[in-house]
């Protein structure tokens, strides 16, 4: 059986949602066009994940500000950024 480009596409689109992440169509989340977060599932989903530890609303919003502003010039560079808070989170 052939390995396609296709298949490739299923597979990275499966990993997600075997770790509890649904797949959804861009076309289909509430975002500006030029948005790159999607702002409200982001402060839902670090309210929901972290309210145990009493994360308020403005360390949410601290987050959400440092990850708006990292630049799109290097994304290399603020990729490494992102992972490096995702490990602390």
């Amino acid at each position: 059986m052939k390995f396609t480009e296709a298949k490739l596409e299923q597979a990275i689109i499966d990993l997600p949602g075997k770790e509890g992440y649904p797949h959804v169509l861009g076309e289909t989340i509430s975002r500006e066009p030029g948005d790159v977060l999607i702002k409200d599932d982001l402060r839902s989903f670090l309210a929901t994940q972290y309210a145990s530890d009493s994360i308020t609303p403005d360390e949410i919003d601290r987050v959400v500000r440092k990850l708006e502003v990292l630049p799109a010039s290097d994304l290399y560079e603020s990729n490494k950024v992102i992972m490096k808070m995702m490990i602390l989170l």
